[in-house]
């Protein structure tokens, strides 16, 4: 007999349970929600001196908000302990209340003193 004419009925009668067995595998997981921002911490956070400068702001093009109570976070270098990264500006939930007080850099004699973004009372 022809194998071809063998394979025929064999794959038919096999094609049934695997298509059982793909329909019944779970979906993917979707990916995890992203965490708050470090950005949105409550209160000062702890100064940090550096040795060197902070590059210049890069400029970001804002875009329209989410919905009348966010606010725009902008974005700023942040020290991580090996250097300055850039952390993009978002948007935030406005909290009553409170105020947003940026990243900002104070220079005290040969060092700069990092201080990190919040909110505040």
């Amino acid at each position: 007999m022809n194998r071809t004419k063998l394979s025929v009925p064999f794959v038919a009668l096999l094609a049934p349970i695997f298509a059982i067995a793909c329909a019944s595998a779970p979906p993917p997981a979707p990916a995890p929600a992203p965490g708050p921002a470090p950005a949105e911490a409550e209160g000062p956070p702890a100064a940090v001196q550096v040795q060197v400068a902070p590059p210049a702001e890069q400029v970001e093009v804002v875009p329209a908000a989410p919905a009348g109570d966010y606010v725009w976070i902008k974005g700023h270098w942040h020290w991580n302990g090996a250097g300055w990264a850039w952390i993009r500006g978002h948007y935030g939930v406005r909290r009553a209340g409170w105020r947003w007080v940026p990243a900002h850099y104070e220079q005290r004699g040969p060092v700069w003193v990092y201080i990190g973004p919040h909110w505040a009372r």
